[in-house]
């Protein structure tokens, strides 16, 4: 199965799922001793990234005041050494990033998993 790390760790740290390879383009902090999806694909598989994120949206027309305050405030609370401690070990990767690279990180994904639907031939039923 494919999961994203938060929500598998505890499995996986008990032994009760088995992890066989991440799919970012980095080994993850918290399991360094598995594969990328990458490593164990070889050529077939060179430049293979799937990762999931999460980030918070504003209703259009939001002042940027607001979203960049909300932004820095996040940021700051991501940066704490307790919250960014507990992040990590359940797998996540916390940024904190701008409002501009967030919009090109979601941009840039909209790019990518529509080629990947077009190429498979995939049609909605």
């Amino acid at each position: 199965m494919f999961d994203n790390l938060p929500s598998s760790m505890a499995q996986i740290k008990a032994g009760k799922l088995t992890a066989l390879a991440v799919t970012s383009a980095q080994r993850s902090p918290a399991l360094p001793d598995i594969p990328t999806v990458e490593e164990v694909g070889g050529p077939s598989l060179k430049g293979f990234e799937a990762s999931s994120w999460f980030g918070l949206l504003a209703p259009a027309g939001t002042p940027p005041e607001v979203v960049n305050r909300i932004q820095q405030e996040v940021a700051k609370s991501l940066g704490t050494p307790a919250l960014k401690e507990k992040m990590l070990a359940q797998g996540a990767i916390p940024s904190g990033n701008s409002p501009a690279d967030f919009t090109k990180l979601i941009a840039s994904e909209h790019v990518k998993w529509a080629k990947v639907v077009k190429d498979s031939g995939a049609k909605v039923d």
